[in-house]
């Protein structure tokens, strides 16, 4: 057997009935593919998480920019990477190459991510505030056109990497591990840039930028192009050109996708929010001001997510193959509706460290999110294979990632104009007032716990059931044979 061929040979009938079937060998993916494609959403965190964590305390706290200026110089960049998703999504569905459809545009892409990455911190000091909100919009373009490239195929490959519908979530839980391990690292990033070592502040974040940029979007990045094998690649070359109109209609048009589109809307939104809000709290209300003082514990706080996520990563992959995808989510998101109302008390001085109560409910939902939204979208691929004979995982994926980044940039626009609302002012430190403190921990516990309630509605709507999804495989199969 050929590198990069599955045997079907192998694979016998499972004698259960459609809900109670075990994996077939066939479909099981080794433990050193699972990590090799898992590795790859280190960078892919660091692509959508990492400017942030770097831009807000470095643009904003430093170099003194407007925060409805950072939001919306965050978000232009944003709205193009959402255009050019679709675009990169065509090109690899559309890919034939001796390497594959997917391969050889995640090597590309991250390549040329990790330098675009350098060049975002690489801003001259001294300049005016519309020279620097020009230099991070037009290194932000690039450099999320170079994300495109490397992430739309990269999600593609994730959700056509086995037809079964528990070893999907078992395969995105290896992404889900990395995810975790980013967000282990990333708050600390601009700690770390602070360090006596490099001098400035300035000189700190460059040189942490690279480091990233080039082992994590560059070195890591490569992995997935490397050492995956494309499962669909050789039914692929026969079938018709993929088109964004048709694919658009048909993803937009299948319930399961628009449900998943709304949550995923919900949670960019109300997390983004969420995420900006709590550490502008860490600083301003908990820290008195001290950005240095603040930024650790929000590193601690983020270090503290990933850990208790980390341990989540078993118990969620168990109970969504016992139980379902959508079941699992549901009680997960009733657990997030407790843990508004402790956003409330936990963000309040005195104590710093009663901030590591607010991830034990809180966490479950980000993990789930991260291992089961790719999942699901695997098992909406094939629903769209049934009805429309393609398999278009790049069209579908690029099309999901373009509403989840349009909620980033509205998030960022959104952050800054909150901000601006609670009559937050930099150039008053540890000093803001009352009104001010207030409007910011309503915001960080309403907003959560509007999020929850609209999910536990959205799921209620979602029509892909463990015994659709077996029903599904077994109607293609019969139809077009095993892949």
């Amino acid at each position: 057997m050929k590198f990069g061929e599955f045997d079907a040979s192998r694979d016998e009938p499972s004698p259960d009935g459609p809900t109670g079937r075990e994996t077939r060998a066939a479909d099981r993916i080794g433990f050193g593919e699972k990590t090799a494609l898992g590795s790859g959403s280190l960078p892919l965190f660091y692509g959508t998480s990492g400017v942030k964590s770097l831009a807000i305390p470095v643009y904003q706290m430093v170099l003194g920019v407007n925060p409805t200026l950072l939001g919306i110089a965050l978000a232009i960049p944003l709205f193009w990477d959402a255009l050019t998703d679709p675009i990169v999504g065509m090109i690899s569905d559309n890919c034939h190459t001796r390497f594959g459809r997917r391969k050889p545009l995640i090597v590309l892409g991250a390549i040329l991510q990790a330098v675009a990455f350098g060049v975002i911190w690489m801003v001259p000091g001294g300049m005016s505030q519309t020279a620097t909100i020009t230099y991070l919009i037009g290194t932000l373009c690039l450099f999320y056109t170079c994300f495109s490239i490397f992430s739309v195929p990269l999600m593609s490959l994730t959700y056509e990497m086995t037809p079964d519908y528990q070893e999907r979530t078992r395969v995105s839980s290896f992404g889900g591990f990395f995810w975790k391990i980013g967000e282990l690292t990333y708050s600390w990033t601009f700690w770390a840039a602070n360090l006596a070592i490099f001098g400035t502040m300035l000189a700190g974040v460059r040189t942490i930028g690279w480091i990233v940029g080039v082992a994590v979007m560059g070195v890591v990045g490569v992995i997935p192009g490397i050492f995956v094998r494309e499962r669909y690649y050789k039914k692929a070359v026969k079938q018709e050109r993929v088109r964004i109109g048709p694919a658009f209609r048909a993803a937009f048009s299948n319930r399961a996708f628009a449900v998943l589109t709304g949550l995923t809307v919900c949670q960019v939104l109300a997390g983004m929010l969420a995420s900006n809000i709590d550490y502008y709290l860490l600083v301003y209300n908990m820290c008195g001001g001290n950005i240095i003082e603040g930024t650790k514990w929000k590193g601690v706080l983020s270090s503290a997510y990933a850990l208790f996520g980390i341990g989540m990563i078993y118990p969620i992959n168990w109970m969504a193959n016992h139980y379902g995808k959508r079941t699992t989510l549901s009680v997960i998101f009733g657990l997030v509706l407790l843990g508004s109302v402790g956003k409330w008390f936990v963000f309040t001085p005195g104590h710093p460290w009663k901030i590591l109560l607010d991830p034990l409910l809180c966490t479950p939902v980000w993990t789930a999110l991260s291992i089961l939204t790719p999942s699901m979208l695997a098992d909406v691929c094939d629903e769209d294979e049934l009805l429309h004979g393609l398999r278009r995982e790049g069209m579908l994926g690029a099309l999901f990632s373009w509403v989840q980044k349009t909620g980033f940039a509205l998030s960022f626009f959104g952050a800054g104009v909150v901000l601006n609302l609670t009559g937050f002012n930099a150039t008053l430190g540890g000093m803001q007032s009352a009104s001010t403190i207030l409007g910011m921990r309503l915001t960080l516990a309403v907003s959560t716990a509007v999020w929850s309630l609209i999910a536990i509605g959205l799921l209620a709507l979602y029509p892909l059931t463990k015994e659709r999804a077996y029903e599904t495989r077994d109607t293609l199969e019969a139809r077009r044979g095993r892949v």
